[in-house]
């Protein structure tokens, strides 16, 4: 069969425009890359999969003290998760350690798991400049991983700790609703912090 130069164009127009047409829907499916995300670099080491979910500011008093983003290995947070805390402003690590203790009774830890812990995150929280990150790291094994500005600076080895920490963020009675949903997006609260998917 013969075909006319006007059908062989209109073949080869059309096998470019689906070409085009398919490369644009894999740009539009793909995965985000995070190569260049310091936080990403941070946190793959202990959790490989993990990208961002959400992120939001923390303000105290009417300023802005932090913007916390919310990072997972997987959407139900099974294998890992992470939160990482950019910081505006300069605060004392003893005002750190103030401000969790508060949150762990507010969230009904016990006393005697709050003063365990406030010992052992005493010897952990630095002091944080404006400029400054801290990130916390979930494995699955129940500990707890601490970075300060990308290094290592202590590990709590304790489930219960990992969710009472965490929930400070994430749990459906966190004191900061509207930061938890900036943070979860569509996502619901890792199974170590609610076995129910509240919203």
């Amino acid at each position: 069969m013969r075909w006319g130069k006007n059908t062989v164009k209109a073949r080869h127009w059309l096998k470019i425009i689906s070409f085009i047409g398919l490369s644009v829907w894999s740009l539009q499916f793909a995965p985000p890359s995070y190569a260049d995300d310091p936080a990403i670099q941070e946190i793959t080491p202990f959790l490989p999969k993990a990208y961002q979910v959400g992120q939001g500011p923390f303000t105290y008093l009417g300023f802005k003290v932090y913007d916390a983003k919310y990072y997972v290995n997987d959407n139900e947070g099974k294998t890992g998760f992470a939160i990482r805390l950019e910081y505006v402003r300069k605060v004392l690590g003893a005002d750190l350690l103030k401000a969790t203790m508060q949150q762990f009774a507010r969230l009904g830890a016990s006393e005697s798991d709050i003063a365990k812990w406030e010992e052992e995150l005493g010897k952990l929280y630095p002091n944080v400049d404006s400029g400054h990150q801290i990130t916390a790291i979930y494995n699955p094994n129940g500990t707890t991983t601490f970075l300060h500005n990308g290094k290592l600076i202590g590990k709590m080895a304790s489930e219960l700790f990992s969710k009472y920490f965490f929930s400070i963020w994430l749990d459906p009675k966190t004191n900061r609703p509207d930061l938890r949903r900036q943070l979860l997006g569509d996502l619901c609260s890792p199974s170590i912090i609610s076995t129910s998917c509240i919203k």
